[in-house]
């Protein structure tokens, strides 16, 4: 009898365990429930939007979380540049992260400043010219990662 027993709380504690790791790894952060539950249900987003939402909207205090994307952050922006983290900038109000096919252009960024032609330039390039501040760029963000980053 004490055989089952045993066997029967080991069962329990491996269930317990194997529920908690599900709990655990169920959202990540390319879940986006949290924010299109937090929209209102009749606001609708133009993806070719350029104008920032109002300082007071859900929008643009990115909900309850600043670190994921605001509903609708979605377009192209223009603004000046600000460090927030390595890979995590922001451009005007919009925050926007920088992945490795992120293409970035510009002779302020990295190069010549007085060259006329766009030079390629690294996330690592991005951060340090965004730290260094005053940098204007126009940015088009999909999904909160930039896809492209031109100096202004």
């Amino acid at each position: 009898m004490s055989l089952s027993r045993t066997r029967s709380r080991t069962l329990a504690a491996v269930g317990f365990l194997a529920a908690t790791g599900l709990f655990l790894t169920a959202c990540g952060p390319e879940d986006s429930a949290g924010a299109d539950a937090s929209s209102p249900a009749g606001a609708s987003a133009s993806p070719d939007s350029s104008a920032p939402a109002p300082s007071g909207s859900p929008a643009a205090s990115g909900g309850a979380d600043a670190s994921e994307p605001p509903a609708g952050s979605d377009g192209t922006f223009s603004g000046k540049l600000t460090f927030l983290a390595p890979g995590k900038l922001l451009v005007g109000e919009r925050a926007f992260w920088v992945a490795e096919g992120t293409e970035i252009t510009g002779g302020d960024i990295c190069g010549d400043p007085e060259t006329a032609e766009a030079e390629k330039c690294t996330a690592d390039d991005l951060d340090a010219a965004a730290e260094a501040g005053n940098l204007t760029v126009e940015v088009t963000i999909k999904k909160g990662i930039a896809e492209r980053v031109t100096q202004k």
